[in-house]
């Protein structure tokens, strides 16, 4: 990351055999921002996340860390220690809701007793305080969503990438979820999230970036919040939306 925590991706191309899947010039990640990103099935949304967080090779991409670039190779090991990446349907393990929420700190070495109290707080923050004792494969879909979200939110990483969270959700746990990610911009995180489609009311802060064709626009100006020191398409995508 840069001084002021922002990461930023250029060059980056992407192809499946003689498929162009991605090609986008520049992308920046923003601590406390949202952005988010829409597109059709099949526009590489996936791709480009897998990407951001390490976990799938671009052809080419460069990375800005530390005030200089450097190949997306270089980088790779530090960018899945930096970030996180949550699918639609978030692994639960065979236990206890409490246990699955702590497997991440226990995993990284946390002592069990500061392990048992962060573990504890944010069962109270995501409202699952009365089922800590179920079996985590036992909760709703959108449960188990909220549930991955504070798994990955108390492993405190630089950026959070979102696979379609809120899909098949009703609009009661759309809300929650939308709240959740909210509280999590005051750890200064910077989230990215892909969806279909997005309602101006369920995120006002969002900046709406759109895939299509493998190129990065900006989304419709409907739903992106204007004013004195809020982001742009040109801040993160070095173009004019």
């Amino acid at each position: 990351m840069n001084n002021d925590g922002q990461l930023c991706f250029s060059q980056l191309e992407k192809h499946y055999r003689e498929r162009h899947v991605l090609s986008i010039g520049r992308l920046t990640l923003v601590p406390g921002r949202i952005v988010h990103l829409t597109g059709r099935n099949g526009a590489g949304k996936t791709t480009l996340l897998k990407i951001l967080a390490g976990l799938e090779p671009p052809d080419c991409c460069d990375v800005s860390l530390d005030h200089h670039s450097q190949p997306w190779q270089a980088v790779r090991q530090r960018l899945r220690r930096d970030m996180v990446y949550l699918h639609q349907h978030p692994y639960m393990f065979d236990d206890t809701v409490t246990d699955n929420l702590g497997y991440g700190l226990r995993v990284t070495g946390v002592h069990r007793a500061r392990r048992r109290r962060a573990v504890a707080v944010m069962l109270e923050r995501i409202g699952l305080e009365h089922a800590a004792r179920r079996n985590a494969r036992t909760l709703s879909g959108g449960e188990q969503q909220h549930l991955a979200l504070a798994r990955a939110w108390l492993l405190q990483p630089r950026v959070l990438l979102l696979d379609e969270p809120t899909a098949n959700m009703d609009s009661e746990f759309r809300r929650q979820t939308w709240t959740l990610l909210q509280e999590m911009l005051n750890d200064e995180l910077a989230i990215m999230v892909s969806s279909h489609e997005l309602s101006k009311a369920e995120c006002p802060n969002c900046l709406n970036l759109h895939l299509q064709d493998g190129r990065l626009n900006a989304g419709p100006p409907s739903l992106h919040l204007v004013g004195q020191g809020r982001p742009t398409a040109q801040d993160y995508l070095g173009v004019k939306p």
